[in-house]
C-alpha cells in the first residue's frame, strides 16, 4: 500500500515538473513580438496609414516613413506618434523611427531596416485622452 502512494507521489511530482519545464521554455516565446491587440481595437476609430519611399525600401539603406493619422476623416494634430519597427519571423530587437509632425495629420521620420524580409511597423498615438496603437506590415527588399 506504502508503494503505490509513493509511486502516485512520485508520478504526480514528475507531472508537475514537466508541466513546469514547459511553462519555463515557453514562456520566453511570449515576449518575442510585440502584441498591440488591446490597443488595436481602440485604434479603429482611427485612420492609420504607414508609407515609405521608397514604396518597396531596401535593407542597409536609409527610408523616409510617412505616417498619416485620421480621425473621421480629420487630421489628427499635435499627438505624439511612435514608430516601432519589428522583422515579423525573427527576432532582431526593435528598431525606433523619431517622427515629427510636417503638416497637420502627417508625421514624417528617416529609418533604416538592418535585413529584408516581412516587417510590422507598430504605430502608437498618444494623446491627452490616452493612447491607441495600430499595425501595418511593411515589405523589405534587398
Amino acid at each position: 500500500m506504502n508503494q503505490r502512494i509513493d509511486l502516485r507521489c512520485s508520478l504526480k511530482r514528475r507531472l508537475g515538473f514537466v508541466t513546469l519545464i514547459c511553462c519555463l521554455l515557453t514562456t520566453p516565446l511570449a515576449g518575442c513580438s510585440r502584441n498591440d491587440g488591446g490597443s488595436a481595437a481602440a485604434a479603429e476609430a482611427l485612420q492609420v496609414v504607414v508609407k515609405t519611399l521608397p514604396a518597396v525600401p531596401h535593407a542597409g539603406q536609409k527610408a523616409e516613413f510617412v505616417v498619416s493619422v485620421l480621425e473621421q476623416g480629420r487630421p489628427v494634430q499635435e499627438a505624439g506618434i511612435s514608430l516601432y519597427l519589428e522583422m515579423q519571423d525573427m527576432d532582431h530587437g526593435e528598431h525606433v523611427v523619431t517622427l515629427h509632425e510636417a503638416k497637420p495629420g502627417e508625421y514624417r521620420g528617416k529609418g533604416s531596416f538592418p535585413m529584408a524580409g516581412e516587417w510590422v511597423a507598430h504605430v502608437r498615438v498618444e494623446r491627452e485622452r490616452g493612447t491607441e496603437s495600430a499595425n501595418a506590415k511593411l515589405v523589405v527588399s534587398d
